[in-house]
């Protein structure tokens, strides 16, 4: 089974609710997980043991990472890791009314997976509003079964 870390960053609760339920259903299927705020997350953490990454955040503004994972980016975004032995998957939350929906997974993509390396197993989850829809609970419980599969 693979070893798994999901960094998230949240800033009203609902991308850390989305990386908790993820964790469940991958825990369920007997993989081993660690879930991590952006807010604590440095290089050193990329480096670890984990075969399997997943990047969860929101957008904001103008199609930007929520806050504290924009900052872990900034905080990563110069050194030379290489992440091409980890698998990783994306996920979203945003607006469609807004232009850049889910933008910040834009950026996430082009640092994590374009300039690191990554091997990018899936596509990423957009959550148009919010989570707990019952459309939401759906779609990101076909992906995570998607996701099982892959890892």
């Amino acid at each position: 089974m693979s070893n798994i870390l999901i960094i998230y960053g949240s800033l009203t609760g609902n991308t850390e609710g989305v990386a908790f339920k993820v964790s469940e259903a991958l825990q369920t299927a007997g993989h081993t997980l660690e879930v991590k705020n952006a807010v604590d997350c440095e290089e050193d953490v990329l480096k670890g043991s984990f075969d399997t990454l997943i990047l969860a955040c929101s957008t904001w503004d103008d199609g930007l990472p929520q806050s504290d994972f924009l900052e872990f980016m900034q905080r990563v975004e110069n050194s030379q890791l290489d992440l091409s032995s980890k698998k990783i998957a994306l996920l979203g939350l945003g607006d469609s009314n807004y232009v850049h929906f889910c933008g910040g997974l834009t950026a996430i993509e082009a640092l994590f997976i374009d300039k690191f390396k990554g091997q990018k197993i899936i596509d990423a989850l957009r959550i148009d509003g919010y989570p707990d829809m019952e459309e939401n609970q759906q779609k990101l419980n076909a992906w995570v079964e998607q996701l099982k599969g892959l890892i």
